[in-house]
């Protein structure tokens, strides 16, 4: 085992061998991964114990390795191995690359906390420690997929986590013999498979507050190493559209902003299908916009303005911050006066898809907001196909859509599908957290 392990090559492994009292002693670690500082101590503790018997040169976790495979992915992981006697050490000297701790770039909050995950799976865990200190909070380590062996953090609080689903997790993980965990996307395959659900099964998150929140209310926290965020399961539907803010405020102001949410969040989907159907229909409460205009042509203005604002989103999203001021420029031009003048579309078009994509921008989670919003699209294709019979499919294929999405618990409408009164009222008048 020892001489297959110092036969491995890489530009960035690096090789030792030092002879104490004529024998020889043999390191191996990774210097991307390695602590300089843990290095240099066990070089020195080297020279400074060569007289002892038995050798004692560093004082930090180690452990002895047995097996070759063990050995490899402990150098990979960033350990240094140490050759001696015939026998293989593994010191515990990681330093892995990462930022610093930073505001959340997506849920942000102005009371909340101003913390956020990092890419660095230990830094996580030591974020969600700090906010629960008990001893029932469980956090299991494992290492997923063949190549990647990339570590997955389980986190629960024992006594609150349910038992079955815990398990039925940890079932699922251990089918995996194909697919490469890199990223959250890649679990949620492993966890349901592949599916056309444009709906997440699981909320996602960037802020340790809101993970410890539901870790009390008996939530399991999944973590991935190299990820800036979490994935909580199982999450409803009008669970992943609360905000941290809510629990900032007074029950009657939280009721309030959650109500003006879910129904900024019902005008994203169904505004646009709806005023189409009226045009159709020829509705006397949109005469001012369809007198001069056919309608034909009012649905082809409205999914130029829907193309032009999603392009807005998506360049605003990937470009780079210097060029963003510029960006600014042409979006005046193109959803401005300018547009206007040229009959691309009209003003009242402009406010009604202006309204809708609001309603997106109102939605907490960024999945949803997106699932959302191709509903939308959708809903307005099957009304201007089939008139009113396509607008009542569409309400329905959307309804069942959310009915079905797998959540391995409740139902995705839970509370109100089931109904639980007791459940219905946490979510929209309750400041407090809730544990169960």
């Amino acid at each position: 085992m020892i001489e297959k392990l110092w036969e491995l090559e890489s530009f960035d492994l690096v090789k030792h061998e030092v002879i104490l009292k004529n024998q020889s002693v043999r390191m191996m670690f990774l210097s991307s991964l390695t602590s300089s500082e843990s290095i240099t101590s066990i070089i020195q503790g080297f020279l400074m114990s060569e007289d002892q018997i038995p050798l004692c040169f560093f004082n930090g976790s180690s452990s002895l390795i047995e097996q070759y495979d063990k050995a490899e992915f402990l150098l990979l992981s960033g350990q240094c191995l140490i050759f001696l006697e015939d026998k293989v050490y593994a010191l515990e000297t990681r330093n892995y690359p990462n930022r610093g701790i930073e505001h959340p770039n997506v849920e942000k909050s102005i009371r909340g906390s101003h913390d956020s995950f990092t890419e660095n799976i230990l830094l996580n865990t030591g974020l969600i420690r700090r906010r629960i200190r008990t001893s029932n909070l469980i956090i299991e380590i494992s290492q997923e997929g063949k190549m990647t062996r990339n570590d997955l953090a389980i986190c629960y609080i024992k006594g609150k986590a349910d038992p079955d689903l815990l398990q039925d997790l940890k079932d699922r993980l251990k089918k995996n013999t194909t697919i490469e965990i890199n990223n959250e996307r890649n679990l949620v395959e492993v966890l349901y498979g592949k599916t056309m659900n444009p709906y997440p099964h699981v909320r996602y998150t960037e802020r340790p507050d809101i993970c410890a929140i539901h870790l009390m209310q008996g939530s399991i926290i999944l973590l991935v190493d190299n990820m800036p965020c979490c994935m909580i399961l199982p999450s409803t539907f009008f669970e992943q559209l609360q905000q941290i803010e809510e629990y900032t405020q007074t029950p009657f102001v939280a009721f309030f902003t959650r109500l003006i949410r879910l129904s900024g969040v019902f005008i994203s989907v169904y505004l646009l299908p709806f005023i189409v159907l009226c045009m159709m229909t020829n509705r006397p409460m949109i005469h001012e916009i369809t007198s001069s205009t056919q309608w034909q042509f009012i649905v082809f203005q409205i999914f130029i303005c829907e193309i032009l604002i999603e392009w807005v989103r998506q360049s605003f999203l990937y470009a780079p911050n210097l060029i963003n001021a510029m960006m600014g420029f042409l979006v005046v031009f193109v959803l401005g006066d300018f547009g206007i003048e040229l009959g691309a579309y009209t003003k009242e078009i402009l406010l009604l898809v202006a309204l809708s994509n609001l309603g997106n921008f109102l939605t907490p989670s960024y999945e949803i907001a997106l699932a959302n919003k191709l509903m939308r699209m959708i809903l307005t294709l099957l009304t201007l196909l089939f008139h009113t019979f396509g607008f009542a499919l569409g309400v329905l294929f959307h309804f069942f859509l959310l009915l079905h999405t797998n959540i391995m618990k409740h139902c995705y409408l839970y509370p109100y599908i089931p109904f639980d009164l007791k459940e219905m009222k946490r979510l929209m008048f309750d400041t407090n957290i809730y544990t169960k």
